[in-house]
């Protein structure tokens, strides 16, 4: 007959061994699930990409500021004899330290309309010529229906194929050009105030290029 010490050792260690099995099988499905989210913004990152700056062969990529989870880099993207073609600026609508807006070589005093929930990331292009070639978001939590509005062509026309120079860039609420959405002011105006951030990281590149 077993001991009742015996029969509770046993069952300790059978309760170790599964507590050590699933926490390993754990484990290996969250690094597996890691790996495809980052799969999967990658590859919208890429898409993203393409549909801001149209054509391009090569590509170059900065790290304008390092952070984790929402970094600030810039896309030099070239044709195939070596001409600058278009640039790209991956920002979002975080507030950015006195710090890093002078890493940026941003005013101290820039504006930094925040979103409606969290920080709306995103992608502006640019072509040689100081025009936005286009914006795409990569992610944002905006309210479905009203901020999320963002994502259509008709909000994004705002600063599609428009000189960097030829609108005052703010919403026309504030007395600027840009038409803010209906009951999303606050995303819009967030939007803007990032794609202001990026036109001046582009007219900064530029002139480092010596192109303009």
């Amino acid at each position: 007959m077993m001991k009742r010490g015996s029969s509770d050792f046993k069952l300790l260690v059978v309760l170790t061994i599964f507590s050590a099995v699933s926490g390993l099988l754990l484990a290996i499905v969250n690094n597996v699930t890691k790996d495809r989210i980052a799969m999967v913004k990658v590859k919208k990152q890429e898409k993203a990409l393409m549909e801001v700056v149209s054509k391009f062969d090569t590509v170059e990529v900065e790290t304008l500021l390092s952070n984790p989870s929402d970094p600030v880099e810039l896309f030099t993207c070239k044709a195939a004899d070596g001409k600058v073609s278009g640039i790209a600026v991956k920002l979002s609508t975080r507030q950015l330290s006195k710090d890093e807006l002078a890493k940026l070589g941003l005013v101290e005093n820039a504006k930094q309309d925040q979103a409606y929930d969290a920080p709306i990331k995103m992608l502006v292009g640019f072509g040689p010529d100081a025009k936005i070639s286009g914006v795409s978001f990569l992610e944002h939590k905006e309210t479905p229906g009203l901020g999320s509005n963002i994502e259509k062509p008709e909000f994004k026309s705002n600063y599609k194929d428009a000189g960097v120079e030829s609108k005052k860039w703010s919403v026309k609420k504030d007395g600027g050009d840009v038409v803010e959405l209906t009951a999303a002011t606050i995303s819009s105006r967030a939007v803007t105030a990032a794609v202001v951030k990026a036109i001046e990281i582009y007219k900064n590149k530029m002139k480092a290029l010596e192109l303009k």
